[in-house]
């Protein structure tokens, strides 16, 4: 966790190769896999207020303003909205979170233009997360489809794969099984089901 409102070049180094080790283990990051093409960058501030960490895929009209490149991960050094990044969650989480949003950047045949996904992320989204934590890992994932993938990705590279026993619910495994499985095929090298 971090105890200030800023995050320190040499903190951002250690937490991307702490993840991308990570990554590695589960099969994601190798020499046939897109992740790596991904740079995580240290930036001055968001062009969103409140996020700590963001990936640029292209939809946001704003990011070639401020220099942002698609199919990166930004981390700002400085968060508007926040004093301190207590219970925020940790940089590592946030960096995993990203992550999660470059692996349905790079295989979108396998993530959101797959049936597969859209049935396994099915939501309801918005969802209540505190009527339905059962079905999502975070009342962030609640949000919509990419995010309940972002989040649920970020706890699977977390837990090294492995489900934690609070979250064993049908949903949750199902949503865990789809990942173990990606994590699978993108480290045969392949693209699509």
């Amino acid at each position: 966790m971090i105890n200030s409102a800023r995050v320190t070049f040499a903190q951002l180094n250690s937490a991307v190769l702490e993840v991308q080790d990570e990554l590695y283990q589960l099969g994601l990051w190798n020499e046939d896999s897109r992740l790596p093409r991904t740079e995580v960058f240290w930036c001055s501030i968001s062009t969103l207020p409140d996020a700590l960490g963001f990936f640029v895929s292209g939809k946001t009209i704003t990011d070639p303003i401020f220099g942002y490149e698609v199919g990166n991960i930004y981390i700002p050094y400085w968060v508007l909205t926040c004093k301190f990044w207590e219970n925020r969650g940790s940089l590592r989480d946030v960096i995993r979170h990203e992550y999660g949003h470059a692996v349905e950047y790079h295989y979108p045949m396998l993530t959101t233009r797959s049936k597969r996904f859209k049935t396994t992320f099915s939501g309801p989204y918005p969802g209540d997360y505190n009527k339905n934590g059962h079905i999502y890992v975070t009342d962030y994932a609640a949000k919509e489809q990419t995010e309940d993938f972002a989040e649920t990705f970020k706890f699977f590279v977390r837990h090294g794969g492995e489900l934690p026993s609070k979250l064993k619910t049908t949903h949750i495994k199902l949503k865990w099984k789809f990942i173990a499985e990606l994590c699978e095929v993108i480290d045969s090298g392949a693209a699509k089901w």
